[in-house]
């Protein structure tokens, strides 16, 4: 019996670690999750001097497909999304809902071109299928590496930057914040 309970325990600890780590919606890891995964990754990048870079993704003119089609498609298009992104990228990267359509990607390990790349996997591939309203992604790119005083906080803020300057440039595109 004892041994029932605490199984039954683990479970439900488990459980409730994975609704607290994970958007109910999208399976994509959730804001508080990904400021602890993204500070364990620019901690590990400065001991080990590697590369880190961020890609801030946002659904272009997202609330039309609302407004169109109900929350319901709105939602669908989100899961879809999500799981497109993962499908185009290596397992270590780190997927998050940052904010409502709003995704934060952590590469480790990846440098600026390979970061680019991605980033354009991501842009032709992760926004098409069938049955879902298409709807286009900005992205904003930004990269840590070698600054020992650099901060996860910077580096989203530079990526979200870029963003803003994707959106400015016309949409469904990469860019990077101007230095």
């Amino acid at each position: 019996a004892i041994g029932a309970i605490l199984m039954a325990s683990e479970r439900l600890h488990f459980e409730l670690a994975q609704l607290a780590s994970k958007d109910s919606l999208t399976n994509a890891y959730t804001r508080r999750s990904l400021f602890e995964l993204g500070e364990n990754e620019v901690a590990r990048c400065k001991r080990q001097g590697s590369t880190l870079a961020a890609l801030m993704l946002d659904l272009d003119h997202f609330k039309r497909i609302n407004d169109t089609h109900g929350h319901q498609v709105g939602d669908q298009v989100l899961t879809d999304f999500v799981q497109r992104v993962q499908g185009v990228l290596r397992r270590p990267c780190i997927v998050g809902r940052y904010g409502g359509e709003e995704f934060l990607v952590l590469l480790p390990d990846t440098n600026r071109e390979e970061a680019l790349l991605a980033a354009e996997r991501i842009r032709t591939n992760a926004t098409c299928q069938a049955g879902v309203p298409v709807c286009t992604v900005s992205i904003g790119l930004a990269c840590l590496g070698g600054v020992q005083n650099d901060s996860l906080t910077a580096l989203i803020g530079r990526a979200d930057a870029g963003l803003y300057r994707a959106k400015e440039m016309g949409r469904n595109r990469v860019e990077e914040a101007l230095a």
